[in-house]
């Protein structure tokens, strides 16, 4: 995964509209787990694609999706 989305998920999990605490509850995680997964620097930590989506849907942000999208030359349009 490319360094701006790694950059862009840890933004919306740690500065997002929904507090880390909060996200990881509904998550079924702890705080520290959570912060260690979306950490681009620990390597041993992996944060998985359910778990991202999840996160995009409670925060309702979706900013490293639309950056995926651009990388692989797509656009992200919404159904709204």
């Amino acid at each position: 995964m490319s360094e701006k989305v790694e950059k862009a998920i840890q933004d919306l999990v740690m500065n997002g509209p929904v507090p880390l605490e909060e996200l990881a509850e509904r998550l079924g995680k702890t705080p520290k787990t959570l912060a260690r997964e979306v950490n681009p620097d620990d390597k041993k930590a992996k944060l998985g694609a359910e778990t991202l989506v999840e996160i995009m849907r409670i925060t309702g942000g979706v900013e490293p999706l639309r950056l995926m999208a651009e990388e692989l030359d797509l656009t992200l349009e919404s159904l709204d």
